[in-house]
């Protein structure tokens, strides 16, 4: 199946119907097909939260449960979050989330 869709207002939409009939956009199916960005997404609100009230043991536990490759770009996300001029919260260091030994914060 061909999509044609190339217009930005409604004088192109119309002739686009001329063209090719009325078109139709493909329901958008991605939470069905891929649940897990639904969730992934959810577990990054939670982790923003936690980060903007400074409760870095569940922020740390949580970024430890990340996949392996998400982990310093979550990290950066919320340092410039909480780095914000308008937030003015302190972030920990690289060295905190890396050099984490049980118990010791």
């Amino acid at each position: 199946m061909s999509h044609k869709f190339n217009y930005e207002n409604a004088t192109e939409k119309r002739a686009a119907n001329k063209e090719m009939g009325h078109q139709v956009i493909p329901h958008p199916d991605g939470q069905v097909k891929h649940p897990e960005h639904l969730q992934q997404h959810e577990m990054l609100q939670v982790l923003q939260r936690e980060s903007l009230k400074e409760n870095w043991g569940v922020v740390r536990k949580m970024i430890e449960e990340l996949p392996v490759h998400q982990r310093t770009d979550t990290i950066e996300m919320l340092r410039r979050t909480n780095n914000d001029p308008l937030i003015g919260k302190i972030f920990p260091d690289n060295s905190w989330f890396w050099n984490y030994k049980e118990g010791v914060n």
